[in-house]
């Protein structure tokens, strides 16, 4: 009688050969989903494991940058703090707006420039703060000028556009390089004129206010000129009209020009303007003598703003668009012949420059 693991059959041995089989059968498959059941719980495991590795990683990472950011924030925010004091003490500063001594302090510079924007009528300075005080004494000389000048010479009506900006920094040629330049940008580099002390102050904003007059002066004329169709043969007259509209003042009178210009002057006396061929070609080289030209323009134009002021500018140049020499300007600007006109421009200059017996004629 065979045996069996699990029953015992007492009767046909064939039908307990087929049990067995049957039970040996089932046996292997029970153990095979056993088997695949306890793969796939590892299986589920190890993807648990997995995840939870993923999850801890992310809190790591999460952790590192949050203190990264913080340590920013608090650096911005002391970098914020540190450029308002700046702020509160340049605007707790003396202000003086008559050129003062004082308006130049030289102290050197402890951080990164900080700027300050000052707003005029026709300008916007844009300036360190260390400048502050000079910026805030020229602006309203300078706003004052400009806005003159531009009714002198009839552009009251033209439109200007934006603000005149005027960049007032340490290092210019960083800028100039840049986009500044082709945005019309006035650069100044005020450490071109060195660092004074206090007592250098006055000098300091005096020299600094005359240059940036002389660029406003010559972007007024530039415009000005642009609207009219004046011949390049009238060089020598408009370089000698820039020269006394960018003053301010103009100053005339034989105490306030050197010596050489003082024997123009007397030069002058000489000539006529239609003789000094004030009206030439460029690159002329049969032009007799180019001095001439200019000892003769250089005291017209001292004679017609002293005369008729800069107010006349606009009816000298529209007299220049249509002439081809002085002796068809000054009717047309002036309203008397040209005789006339010479005849006293003479007398101004004998009055002011009086020629000594020793004076020798320029030709």
């Amino acid at each position: 009688m065979a045996e069996s693991s699990f029953y015992q059959f007492q009767g046909d041995p064939d039908d307990e050969a087929a049990w067995q089989t049957f039970v040996a059968a089932n046996s292997e498959s029970t153990g095979d989903k056993q088997t695949q059941g306890a793969s796939h719980s590892a299986t589920l495991s190890t993807f648990y494991e997995l995840f939870l590795i993923l999850i801890i990683g992310a809190a790591l990472v999460g952790t590192v940058l949050w203190q990264q950011n913080t340590q920013q924030i608090a650096a911005l925010e002391s970098e914020v703090q540190t450029l308002e004091k700046q702020l509160a003490d340049a605007e707790t500063a003396p202000e003086n707006q008559a050129f003062s001594d004082d308006v130049l302090s030289s102290t050197a510079l402890a951080h990164p420039p900080v700027y300050q924007v000052l707003e005029t009528q026709f300008l916007r300075l844009v300036v360190e703060t260390e400048m502050a005080n000079v910026a805030n004494a020229i602006a309203p000389e300078l706003d004052y000028a400009y806005g003159q000048l531009r009714a002198d010479l009839d552009l009251i009506g033209a439109p200007v556009g934006e603000k005149i900006n005027i960049l007032l920094v340490t290092d210019g040629a960083d800028y100039a390089a840049g986009a500044y330049t082709k945005l019309d940008v006035i650069i100044v580099d005020w450490t071109n004129y060195g660092v004074p002390g206090q007592e250098a102050g006055r000098q300091f904003a005096q020299v600094l206010y005359r240059d940036v007059h002389s660029e406003l002066a010559r972007r007024l004329l530039h415009r000005a000129l642009t609207v009219r169709h004046i011949s390049p043969s009238w060089a020598v007259v408009i370089t000698h009209l820039y020269a006394y509209l960018e003053q301010d003042p103009v100053n005339t009178g034989i105490e306030a020009l050197p010596e050489y210009k003082v024997q123009q002057r007397q030069d002058a006396q000489w000539l006529s303007p239609n003789a000094a061929h004030l009206s030439r070609e460029p690159d002329d080289w049969m032009y007799p003598d180019y001095m001439l030209a200019h000892t003769v323009a250089d005291s017209l134009i001292e004679y017609i703003l002293v005369t008729y002021g800069r107010e006349s500018v606009p009816r000298l140049l529209d007299a220049m668009s249509g002439a081809n020499d002085w002796n068809g300007v000054a009717p047309a600007a002036f309203g008397i012949p040209p005789a006339q006109f010479e005849a006293e421009w003479r007398a101004y200059l004998a009055k002011h420059y009086p020629i000594d017996a020793n004076h020798i004629q320029p030709y």
